[in-house]
This record gives C-alpha cells, sequence and structure tokens, in this order.
C-alpha cells in the first residue's frame, strides 16, 4: 500500500519495537493477519486526523523531498493557486514569484536549519504577499530528507505597512513643505514689517501734533504684537517638527530675569499695575543654559500675567524648585553628572484667574481658556503651550494653581548647571549684622519683592504703612535696634516724607539713617523735592535686587545712587549732552527700497557716511575698492545677481583687512541685514564670514548698541 502522507515515526516505531524478527517466528499466520490489519488501521486513522488538522489551516504548508519534488501540500495550497494535490504532487512546483528573492534551499550541511522569507506571489486571487518559514524535517537518511514550508498570507498587513510607510512620507513631505512656507512667509512678512516699523521710528523724530504721536505710537505697537505672533507660530512650529535645539552658555541670571521685566514694564505702567520682582541673593550670579528660551518662556508666563491683570499687579520671584511653594513636577529630570540647580521662576498676578474646567486646555495648543476671553485678549494661545515644552526640554515643567476672581500663579521649573566659581548675587562684603530696613508705604506686590529680597540676604526688615512708621521709627529706638533704612514710595507727599525722617533721626541721631525712595522711570526728576527734604538715594521701578542690596548698603552721604540704567539713558533724560562720536563709513547692500531708507536715515542720525548698494555684485565691488575704507558692512541675505551669502564670501577672499579709526588694521566688520529669523539661517551667516547677525524689523535701540559695539571695538 502507497501511503501518500509520511508515517508517524512514533507509530512505526512502535510497530518496529512490538514486532521483533524473533517474535514474528512465535506468530501463527492468522494471528500476523490480525496484527497487520491493526497496524493499518492505526496509520489510516493518524495519517487521516493529521491530514484534517493541516487542511483545516489556513498557512498554506507545502513538503519537498530533496531533490526538490513535492511529496505533500495542505488545501490551503490548492485553493490559493487553483491546483490539485494530484497535478502538483511529485513535480518541483513553484507559483510565480512578483517581488521578492527565494533564498537558497536549505539542506542537512546548510549552517542554518530554519530560514524565513517574504514573498509576493501570483495566485488565484491575484499578487499576495506571503511570509514563509522554511525547515528540514528530521529524517533517518541524510540523502533522503525533506523540507517543509509554511507560509501566511500577510498581504493585508502589508498593505498596512505600505499605507503607513507611504502616510509617513507624505506627512514628513508636507511638514518640509510647511517649514519652508513658514521660512518664505516669515521672511515676506517681515520685510514689509521692518519698513512700518522703520518708517514709523523715524516719524517719531519728526514734530508732530499730540494726535499724531498716539496714532503713530498705535501703529507701532500693532506691529509689534503682529511680530510677537508670528514669532510664536515659528517657534511652535520648530517644537513640532523636533528641530528645537538648546544651547548651553553662560549668562547672568540677574540680567536675564531684569531684561524681560524692564521690557514689559511700560505694559503694565499703561495698565496702572504693579510689576516687581525679587530673585534669592544666594543663587549664583553665573548659570549655564539657553538665555534666550528661559528669556522666552518668563516674557511668555509675564506678558499672559499682564495681559489678564486689570488691577493690583504682578510678582515675580525667582529661587530654587525646594523653595517655590509648589508641588515637585511630575515630568521626571534628566540625570546628568554636572552640578545642577532646578530653578523656579514663579509669575503670581491679581487677574481673573482661571476655572478648574479650563485647566484641561490650558497647555493646548491654540487654546486660551474661555472662548469670551479669549476674543477679548486674543493672541494664538501658543504661549502657554511653547513655555511648557520648552521648560520640559530643560528637563522641567510649567506648573499653575488658580482661582477664579482671585488670580493665578505660574512657575516654570528648569534645571541649569552652576559655574564654577561663581559668586552668589548677594555680595559678600555686606555688613548685614547691623542692618535693620523699614518699607514705608509701599504698593503691596513691591513691598514682597523688596521684604524677600532683603529676607533672601539675611537682612531684619518690616513692613509698615504710612501710619504706622512714626511708631515704627520710636519703637525701635527704644529696643536700641534704629533702622538703617527706609525706602518709601514716591506717591508719599514730600512733606509728609520729610517729617517722618526728621521724626527717625530724632529718635535715633546716630543711626546714620539712609532714606531711599522708589520712583517710576519717567519721574525722576522728583527726586530732587525728596532729596531737599533729606533723602539720599533713589530707586527705579521695577527695581533691580542687586541695586537695592548696593543702595540699602551704600554710603548715606554723597552722590544718590540709581537702579540699573544705562549711562546714556541716563545722560538723556537728565538733559546732559552725548560726547561726540566718531563718525563711521558704512557700506548698506540693500535692495528694498522702504527698508533702504529707513536703514541709510538711522544710519544717518547715528553720526555714520552711508554708500547704499542693491545687489551683491556691487557690494563685492564698493567692498574691493582699495579707494575705500568701510568700517561695517550691512548686508541684505536676498539680492539679485548675488546674495549676502555668497557676497560676503567673496568680500572675505577679497578684503583681508582695512584701516580703522584708531589708525589700525582690523577685519572688515560684516553684519547680516535680514529677515530669515530662524537658528539656522544665523548660523549660515556665521559660517559664511559674517561678524553678526540683525534680523528684521530692527529698532533705533538695536542698530546703535550695534555701532557703539563697533566704536568701542574699534577705538580701543
Amino acid at each position: 500500500m502507497a501511503v501518500q502522507f509520511p508515517h508517524d515515526p512514533r507509530s512505526v516505531a512502535l510497530f518496529r519495537g512490538r514486532l521483533r524478527p524473533r517474535d514474528l517466528n512465535a506468530l501463527q499466520a492468522p494471528d500476523l493477519a490480525e496484527r497487520l490489519q491493526d497496524i493499518d488501521w492505526t496509520l489510516r486513522e493518524t495519517e487521516n486526523r493529521y491530514r484534517d488538522l493541516l487542511d483545516n489551516q489556513e498557512d498554506v504548508i507545502l513538503r519537498c523531498a530533496s531533490d526538490g519534488r513535492i511529496s505533500f501540500v495542505n488545501t490551503a495550497v490548492c485553493n490559493t493557486f487553483a491546483v490539485t494535490s494530484s497535478m502538483i504532487h511529485g513535480t518541483k512546483f513553484l507559483p510565480r514569484v512578483i517581488s521578492g528573492e527565494r533564498p537558497a534551499p536549505l539542506t542537512p550541511a546548510s549552517a542554518v536549519r530554519r530560514q524565513r522569507f517574504i514573498l509576493e506571489l501570483d495566485t488565484a486571487a491575484g499578487p499576495r504577499w506571503f511570509d514563509f518559514e522554511e525547515h528540514i524535517v528530521a529524517s533517518v537518511s541524510a540523502k533522503d530528507f525533506e523540507t517543509q514550508l509554511v507560509g501566511r498570507d500577510i498581504t493585508q498587513q502589508h498593505r498596512q505597512e505600505t499605507d503607513l510607510a507611504e502616510a509617513r512620507d507624505q506627512a514628513e513631505a508636507a511638514n518640509r513643505a510647511k517649514s519652508r512656507f513658514l521660512a518664505a512667509m516669515s521672511h515676506e512678512i517681515r520685510t514689509p514689517m521692518n519698513g512700518i516699523l522703520g518708517m514709523g521710528t523715524l516719524l517719531k523724530d519728526t514734530d508732530l501734533t499730540a494726535d499724531q504721536h498716539t496714532y503713530i505710537h498705535a501703529i507701532d505697537r500693532s506691529a509689534r504684537t503682529l511680530l510677537a505672533l508670528i514669532d510664536e507660530i515659528l517657534d511652535f512650529s520648530k517644537i513640532e517638527a523636533g528641530k528645537l535645539a538648546l544651547e548651553a552658555r553662560t549668562f547672568n541670571l540677574e540680567d536675564c530675569v531684569q531684561s524681560v521685566v524692564e521690557l514689559l514694564a511700560p505694559k503694565a505702567s499703561e495698565k496702572r499695575i504693579e510689576l516687581a520682582w525679587a530673585i534669592d541673593p544666594a543663587l549664583p550670579e553665573m548659570m549655564i543654559g539657553d538665555e534666550t528660551r528661559i528669556r522666552q518662556i518668563i516674557t511668555n508666563l509675564i506678558g499672559n500675567a499682564v495681559k489678564f491683570t486689570e488691577s493690583g499687579g504682578i510678582l515675580v520671584t525667582v529661587g530654587t524648585e525646594h523653595h517655590a511653594g509648589h508641588a515637585t513636577s511630575t515630568h521626571p529630570p534628566a540625570k546628568s553628572s554636572a552640578p545642577q540647580i532646578r530653578l523656579a521662576i514663579s509669575v503670581s498676578d491679581t487677574g481673573i484667574g482661571i476655572t478648574h474646567e479650563a485647566f484641561a486646555s490650558l497647555f493646548s495648543e491654540f487654546e486660551q481658556g474661555d472662548p469670551a476671553i479669549h476674543r477679548q485678549h486674543g493672541g494664538t494661545g501658543l504661549g502657554l503651550a511653547i513655555s511648557r515644552r520648552l521648560a520640559r526640554a530643560m528637563d522641567g515643567d510649567v506648573l499653575v494653581s488658580s482661582e477664579l476672581g482671585h488670580g493665578s500663579r505660574f512657575t516654570a521649573i528648569i534645571a541649569l548647571q552652576r559655574v564654577k566659581h561663581s559668586r552668589a548675587l548677594r555680595s559678600p562684603g555686606l555688613d548685614c549684622d547691623t542692618a535693620h530696613i523699614l518699607l514705608a508705604g509701599l504698593a503691596p506686590m513691591a513691598a514682597t519683592a523688596l521684604r524677600l529680597t532683603f529676607e533672601g540676604a539675611h537682612v531684619p526688615v518690616e513692613v509698615a504703612t504710612l501710619d504706622q512708621v512714626a511708631a515704627a521709627f520710636t519703637a525701635a529706638a527704644d529696643i536700641e535696634q534704629p533702622f538703617t533704612a527706609v525706602i518709601m514710595d514716591a506717591t508719599t507727599p514730600v512733606d509728609v516724607a520729610g517729617n517722618l525722617l526728621a521724626i527717625a533721626r530724632k529718635a535715633a541721631p546716630a543711626s546714620g539713617l539712609r532714606a531711599i525712595v522708589s520712583l517710576d522711570t519717567n519721574r525722576q526728576a522728583t527726586y530732587e523735592r525728596f532729596k531737599s527734604v533729606g533723602f539720599t538715594g533713589y530707586l527705579l521701578r521695577p527695581v533691580r535686587p542687586s541695586s537695592l542690596l548696593s543702595q540699602a548698603f551704600g554710603a548715606p552721604q554723597g552722590h544718590p545712587r540709581q537702579s540699573n540704567t544705562a549711562p546714556a539713558q541716563v545722560a538723556s533724560e537728565s538733559g546732559v549732552q552725548s560726547i561726540r562720536r566718531p563718525r563711521l563709513e558704512v557700506l548698506l547692500a540693500e535692495d528694498n527700497e522702504i527698508n533702504a531708507l529707513v536703514a541709510r536715515r538711522m544710519l544717518e542720525h547715528s553720526d555714520c557716511d552711508v554708500t547704499h548698494v542693491t545687489n551683491g555684485r556691487d557690494a563685492v565691488a564698493a567692498a574691493s575698492d582699495a579707494r575705500r575704507r568701510f568700517d561695517l558692512v550691512l548686508m541684505d541675505m536676498h539680492m539679485p545677481e548675488m546674495d549676502g551669502i555668497e557676497a560676503t564670501r567673496a568680500i572675505r577672499r577679497l578684503v583681508d583687512d582695512h584701516v580703522g579709526l584708531a589708525g589700525t588694521r582690523h577685519r572688515l566688520c560684516i553684519v547680516a541685514l535680514t529677515a530669515n529669523a530662524f537658528a539656522e539661517d544665523r548660523q549660515r551667516c556665521l559660517d559664511a564670514g559674517m561678524n553678526d547677525y540683525l534680523a528684521k524689523p530692527f529698532d533705533r535701540t538695536e542698530f546703535d548698541a550695534l555701532l557703539d559695539r563697533l566704536r568701542t571695538a574699534k577705538t580701543s
């Protein structure tokens, strides 16, 4: 009897074990026939059971002899390829392969005894993908081995993977297109925006009526608001694309926070709300981190507080996470071997507050809590989302606590590295042992900020209303702990302030009381009246903590001190004439007529002689002219004939150095003047040989700062 399905090895072994040659002699013919019939029945039953099992499998199953001829196929093979078992049995049948490549067949001598491969085959239902697993079947003879193939139809899975790959490719292509679109739109929007802001700045310097000043101010504010929206969208786009790269540079922490506070102080002043801040004097002066991104987080948090606060004030505090008064962030910090400080920057306000229902979407993109509030205050709704992502990129988070109608508190936790041997903000030379400070009649936020600064420096401080000041002076003198400094608000009537000082100095004549008045920046002239009644110094709001400590412990006699204000700004406000500056020779390469006019006028107002060209080729020719000695080249990035990058490289090849203002030879200074706002654009400029980068739209302050740096470098 010929059996197509291979015998069950266990049945054969059983048969052989039961009927040994010596046993056959002992069996009579009838017994032998009966025993063989039982074995034949057992084998048939086993074959039918296993065939039924294999025929009910959805996978295609084939067995091939050592010469590649088919010895067995299941029903799935016949149905899939529209064949019968008898048609392909004993043949080297193999469906047509559409895609993929089958590896070399396995043999007992192969290094592996099992392999997998994927093929696309032509079937009765059309092209289908199969995942095959092939292995060698155990046999007694190495020559008469068999291999078995089991193939699973993975067409649907393969189609899904293909669709996902195509969708991913399309998404990546769309993302690249979006990035190109945003870059192009940024450039196209910033170019006319530079003209709007620049012309507005120039117009402010002309004779205008009060109404015209109001209109110009509205134009400037609207243009800058639009610019801020563009920057937020660009930042969010970069974060979404995974292109956020953080820098690690040394920076002054107090300067970083102060610059943002001073930037937003005028907006708070317009709304008649307080803006005060304090920093833990024990913190290091210098830190390592991405100052630009930290400024962005602080700007977003304070900007939101100003936007949603109509009365009261805003308090900004900077300390460590442990003393921030918040629960620790659930965002796990990254492990780092570098010494770190987990900084907590908190912004508290007395604004409208946030409902608990709005917390869930507070940090979502393009969300702004209550839609009615969104319509009233505007904005993209990206500020908090960007801030949280930036904080988390710095191993931190942004936390919030709020109550509707009672204000909010946002805290940014960020991890920064310490700078070795950096001194603390609190100067070790301060004599705190005998100090005793009184804060008199200050607004709540300002009083809190100043109190936190003194307490952080371990200086005894008390807060009193104007009605309590006289009693406080007397009580302190009675216990022989007189106040060494008093700080009053400029809203205090001058005669009242003078009388209070007289009481204090009479109560403790040997105390050497320092009397300081807190002023708004635009009211410095008020100090003269306070000085006439005995005040020895003033502080400009928002008060800088280091200036506060320096003033409170400074000499009570002599010239009064003030908070950090640039010397040039003080001179201007006090009417002192500026020192005459040496003139600069500037080459302006700009093809946009309006932007060229703005830049030319700003340069001329800043004591510069300007040569204007409209393309890169002319810029190269002018810069390389031996008869000219330019101190500065302002190079637009996008110009006809030759762009700014190519022109800069050409100038660097042709022009090595020049004779500067002080008669010494120097490398020609080239500064990019461009509407491209991405960090990679800045890097391209620097890589091409430029010295600096000035993004459009720029204003007079940026221009003057650039020119002052150039004059300082060339005259030193």
